[in-house]
């Protein structure tokens, strides 16, 4: 078969696409692992032929395509010559998304890796006219899982992955506990922990523990190789994503232990899924991935901001006033809250307040800012100076947010119009808001 291309003028919409990605299959280490190659449209476009190629390492001895149901569904053809494809046939019918074919990978009976990348490449696509469409290709892998030999298979048992700990958070460093148990006996021949956005290991945090070699092995970004440590070495294995440091594991009757200590890098910053992968004896007994957590990587420094005052306009000699301040990592970060009533930014015969988290206090600064009358923050003794009477306080937290709020009363003599100034800080106060304008109010 010669290699079929695929020309033409036509226009194609702006955005319209197809994209032709490699799935992820599962096998015992010298068996055969299945990968469908999947078709998806973007923009409404639709291909009536579709050609790529696939590589892969040496760790794969041969491979053989079989047609998809898309595919078949469409009345197409899939010829191949070597590792290059392409589906087609006499008709105008376009492939609806879906499984076009499938890959049946032979691997060798002592590969390199337990995780073979198959990359695509060549990814060409047609309308039925024989015109041009943008196309592009997302590769996908081939997953081995080792083998274990049992004198009675009997013992094998159903294998749960059961859980991760912390199973929520965020943080640079963390060490993370990995339990996969079985109903008769710790059985556990490999295990995978991915840390992604999605259950894609590419660009990700992806971990193997070997139990027959006693390794863990960190894949690298594009999941092309891997870096591979005895279970209890100190060294550190790394990619962009993290770094994986102490590791161990421990085996009781029914369950299997795995710590994993990971700093996570500032390339990684964000929202994780937590994925995980057990196999036991010849793999046949599996998981698939299960979801059991979702971590925060590479967590910003706390920054504190002062969000917003309710009412922020008004008038009135009596207000309940709500300060609502955040914390882009903790609510609990926020250790201070001051606003103020002014004309101008200048404390000096105003109404000033205070609230110190750590003491869980709220003062009222006197006329001369040389000191405050403070009281508890659920305390209904009002806190007086020579412009307003401070009231009813409370203060709730949730998440990352901090609401304060002040039930205050002006003087006669605090007349005209005030601005309403709010400011936050963090930690010993280094970290803060700065003062910031966020209303106005006319005490009348």
């Amino acid at each position: 078969m010669g290699l079929v291309v695929f020309t033409g003028c036509a226009e194609i919409a702006v955005g319209q696409s197809v994209t032709v990605s490699v799935g992820v299959g599962q096998e015992t280490v010298g068996g055969s692992v299945v990968v469908p190659i999947n078709l998806a449209s973007l923009g409404g476009t639709h291909a009536a032929a579709v050609q790529w190629s696939l590589s892969y390492s040496s760790d794969v001895t041969g491979v053989a395509f079989t047609v998809g149901a898309a595919a078949t569904d469409a009345g197409k053809s899939l010829v191949c010559k070597g590792s290059t494809c392409v589906i087609y046939g006499i008709n105008t019918n376009t492939i609806s998304d879906g499984v076009v074919a499938t890959a049946t990978l032979q691997i060798s009976s002592n590969p390199s890796t337990l995780t073979i990348p198959v990359q695509i490449t060549g990814v060409v696509a047609a309308t039925p006219a024989g015109e041009a469409i943008p196309a592009n290709g997302v590769s996908g892998m081939a997953l081995l899982l080792p083998a274990l030999a049992y004198a009675d298979s009997s013992n094998l048992s159903a294998l749960v992955a059961a859980s991760v700990s912390p199973s929520a958070g965020g943080g640079l460093s963390q060490t993370f506990t990995f339990v996969f148990s079985g109903s008769q006996s710790a059985n556990l021949a490999g295990a995978a922990m991915l840390f992604s956005s999605a259950p894609v290991t590419e660009n990700s945090c992806f971990i193997v523990y070997d139990r027959n070699r006693g390794t863990i092995q960190l894949e690298s970004d594009g999941g092309t190789s891997n870096e591979i440590k005895p279970v209890d070495s100190s060294s550190t294995l790394q990619n962009r994503q993290c770094a994986i440091n102490a590791t161990s594991v421990s085996v009781t009757p029914l369950s299997t232990t795995i710590n994993v200590e990971i700093t996570f890098t500032s390339a990684f910053a964000g929202r994780k899924n937590i994925y995980m992968f057990g196999a036991a004896g010849d793999g046949s007994v599996n998981t698939g991935w299960v979801q059991r957590g979702v971590y925060t990587a590479a967590v910003l420094p706390p920054v504190p901001a002062a969000d917003s005052v309710s009412p922020d306009v008004g008038t009135g000699i009596t207000q309940s006033f709500t300060f609502i301040f955040s914390d882009s990592q903790d609510a609990a970060n926020l250790t201070a809250a001051a606003m103020l009533f002014a004309p101008l930014l200048d404390a000096k015969n105003s109404c000033y307040v205070v609230y110190d988290r750590n003491l869980g206090t709220i003062q009222l600064e006197w006329d001369n800012v040389m000191g405050a009358d403070v009281k508890p923050v659920a305390s209904r003794t009002p806190l007086e100076n020579s412009q307003c009477v401070i009231g009813a306080t409370s203060v709730t937290a949730t998440s990352i947010l901090t609401g304060i709020t002040l039930d205050i009363t002006f003087k006669s003599s605090f007349t005209d119009a005030k601005n309403i100034y709010m400011y936050g800080a963090d930690g010993d106060g280094s970290i803060n808001t700065g003062w910031v304008q966020k209303g106005t109010w006319i005490p009348d």
